[in-house]
């Protein structure tokens, strides 16, 4: 059985300044009044019956019988949708069956919310989205180390980064959730713009024009201005589009840009580590966030595509797709559309690089990381624990992961998937050649730590991310500068913070 249920939350959000009380009730998400009144700061350690317990936990020993069904709550993205096209087989396996209840992002994670806080236990595996729910709530989930070490699980094998981002929440080693997912930001772009245009546009800007590892921003700024004014409309409209719509998909592209400008939303946060000193106070202010601000309003207001402020990640993606677009940040699992010619006009010409370079000269952020992990409620029967377990072990397994890579559904976390000769092999094809698409960005080499960017494991990042997109919605929109939005964010973190 699948559940699906349709919400547009943050989406018609209004950039008024808005209280805590007032942005839970007008997103819909009640259930995390227990989180923002209980657990504002660093620390984080959210709602019901975890409560601040110790990060250990006992398996449930032998003599207990899994239950036979269980529920699984996430949101409705390709790898989960793809899992789902397969648990038959864990249910042969095994007699359990899965129920899937999926959803959007903000619906799930309300109604995951109102079942860990209440302490319900309506569902027993679960997805983690590490900001919505494994920070504020990491108590409410059954710590995994007993169970690895009891099933001789490779936990190791799954990425530095993804074990960094998306199970670990208290800097003392307790695992929360098996890394299970991982979209990540990086750069597309039309290949056979470039293949007719790239010469002429490097001649005339004096330095490489196609997009590579070491093009920085104002270099791919210019870039794009010189495809608006030099390519026909025939072959590609405009040079670049961005997420820049009211909505998360603009605070992740920004949050991007700002740190590899060397600017940050908290003090003490650099977009590396995403466990907060205890003592954490809102950014925004210093130099390099505004210059990063006064870039991205430049960019998007004249010279992206004029859509980009009505366009959240999806918007791009299909712009992208439709020819639109001859470059674009967006997450890298669309490239299994972009790939595909039956959804996309540019399948035979896209290509991938890392994102552009900051001027920031102690940090480099090319890549932003959104994964998530899988964990178990903590507020549920042995049996369902057992049986939960069972299910997140498998469904994170070397061989699972590499069955999904081949249906376009997900990105694998371990590097054994990545060792294996036909993932080596599809990683160096075109992407409209590649049987398994989402291998074909640079996506190990934006995973490295000296690349990526992160945010923070902080309880209220639902809100907090809130403001950098409504903020950052009126100022590409002209209602406010540069340098009055980044106050208005730095004003709005510290009544939150």
């Amino acid at each position: 059985m699948i559940i699906y249920n349709d919400c547009k939350l943050c989406e018609g959000m209004s950039r008024e300044h808005i209280d805590r009380r007032t942005f839970i009730r007008t997103t819909g998400a009640a259930a995390t009044v227990a989180t923002i009144a209980g657990c504002s700061g660093g620390g984080g350690g959210g709602g019901g019956g975890g409560g601040g317990e110790s990060g250990t936990s006992s398996p449930p020993g032998e003599d207990v019988e899994p239950a036979d069904k269980i529920q699984y709550i996430g949101e409705n993205t390709p790898p989960t949708k793809a899992l789902r096209s397969i648990t038959d087989r864990f249910t042969e396996e095994t007699g359990i069956e899965v129920e899937y209840t999926l959803s959007p992002l903000l619906n799930y994670t309300e109604t995951l919310a109102s079942d860990l806080t209440s302490e319900a236990g309506n569902y027993d595996a679960l997805y983690v989205d590490p900001y919505n729910i494994g920070a504020p709530y990491y108590t409410d989930l059954e710590p995994l180390n007993a169970y690895i070490e009891d099933n001789d699980y490779d936990y190791e094998d799954h990425i530095e980064i993804h074990r960094i981002a998306c199970s670990e929440y208290e800097g003392d080693g307790t695992i929360r959730g098996l890394p299970y997912d991982c979209p990540t930001i990086l750069l597309a772009y039309r290949g056979d713009v470039f293949d007719e245009y790239g010469d002429q546009a490097t001649s005339d800007l004096g330095f490489e024009a196609e997009p590579n590892p070491d093009m920085t921003w104002s270099q791919y700024m210019q870039v794009a201005r010189w495809i608006n004014e030099n390519v026909p409309d025939d072959m590609v409209e405009y040079g670049t589009g961005h997420m820049a719509k009211q909505h998360q998909s603009l605070a992740n592209e920004f949050e991007m840009i700002q740190w590899s400008f060397g600017g940050t939303q908290l003090k003490g946060f650099d977009g590396k580590d995403p466990i907060l000193p205890d003592d954490i106070s809102a950014g925004f202010t210093d130099d390099a966030s505004i210059q990063a601000a006064e870039f991205y309003q430049e960019l998007v207001n004249e010279v992206a595509h004029p859509g980009s402020t009505t366009w959240g990640w999806a918007g791009v993606a299909e712009a992208f797709a439709g020819g639109k677009l001859a470059m674009a940040p967006e997450w890298h699992e669309f490239n299994g559309m972009f790939a595909d010619p039956e959804a996309s006009d540019v399948a035979e010409s896209v290509r991938w690089t890392l994102a552009p370079k900051g001027p920031a000269e102690n940090r480099n952020v090319q890549s932003h990381y959104g994964g998530s992990s899988i964990g178990i409620n903590r507020h549920i029967s042995p049996e369902k624990k057992k049986a939960a377990w069972m299910f997140i072990e498998w469904a994170t397994s070397e061989e699972i992961q590499t069955e999904l890579l081949k249906q376009a559904g997900g990105t694998p976390t371990r590097q054994s998937v990545y060792d294996r000769s036909e993932v080596k092999e599809a990683s160096e094809m075109p992407a409209a050649e590649s049987p398994m698409p989402n291998v074909v960005p640079p996506i190990l080499e934006g995973w490295k730590l000296d690349n990526v960017g992160q945010r923070p494991h902080h309880p209220d990042w639902l809100q907090l991310e809130e403001v950098i997109y409504s903020e950052g919605s009126a100022m590409v929109s002209g209602d406010s500068s540069p340098e009055e939005t980044m106050q208005t964010c730095a004003n709005r973190f510290g009544n939150i913070l």
